[in-house]
């Protein structure tokens, strides 16, 4: 006999009324999956909207040193990408390993994706669900970052050429560019040890 307040053991519970409450934390998951898809998309657009200001901005006033904003954003906004997808894996490892199995092996999706994207063809390096370089999302954080440390670099070096720079200022230019490069390793990083999960 349970206490008031406690919950009855499973054996006690109406197996109707149990299905009921599980389907309703089902629901509740995948509702929470939902949210999280809905922020990562609504990261990935800051992302690229992020880079686009910044981007013309610094084109706009001839300051390449704008561009170095671009790998620290990427950072920022692409942990947060990682870090909700990272929730939407947790939650689908619970639902096929634990709330499948509490309704029966009734709830299936979980373990089908789970076999359908094991197979060694979805991994490619051409492919859509592979987390290699190449995907776009990866291209969209790591490929802008990298590619506005270049063009950065590019117009400091074509700058410096021209004219004549205060050592300061060249100093200042190439710590905040290696900080920017270690951003965007640090977040490549990240996406592949997200690919493992």
């Amino acid at each position: 006999m349970t206490q008031p307040g406690e919950p009855p053991p499973d054996g006690e519970v109406d197996p109707a009324a149990r299905t009921q409450i599980l389907l309703a934390e089902y629901n509740a998951l995948r509702t929470e999956t939902e949210r999280r898809a809905t922020v990562q998309w609504n990261v990935f657009a800051l992302q690229l909207a992020s880079a686009g200001a910044i981007s013309s901005v610094a084109i706009s006033s001839a300051n390449f040193a704008l561009l170095l904003l671009v790998p620290f954003a990427a950072y920022l906004l692409g942990s947060r990408y990682i870090l909700h997808d990272f929730h939407i894996k947790l939650i689908r490892r619970y639902v096929r390993e634990s709330l499948a199995q509490r309704l029966g092996g009734q709830v299936r999706w979980e373990s089908w994706r789970t076999s359908a994207l094991a197979a060694p063809t979805t991994r490619g390096w051409f492919s859509v669900t592979g987390w290699n370089f190449l995907h776009p999302t990866r291209l969209a954080f790591e490929g802008v970052g990298f590619l506005s440390l270049a063009a950065g670099l590019l117009s400091a070096g074509y700058h410096w050429w021209r004219t004549s720079v205060p050592w300061p200022l060249t100093v200042g230019f190439l710590l905040g560019w290696l900080l920017g490069l270690a951003a965007v390793l640090l977040l490549g990083r990240a996406f592949r040890r997200a690919s493992d999960l």
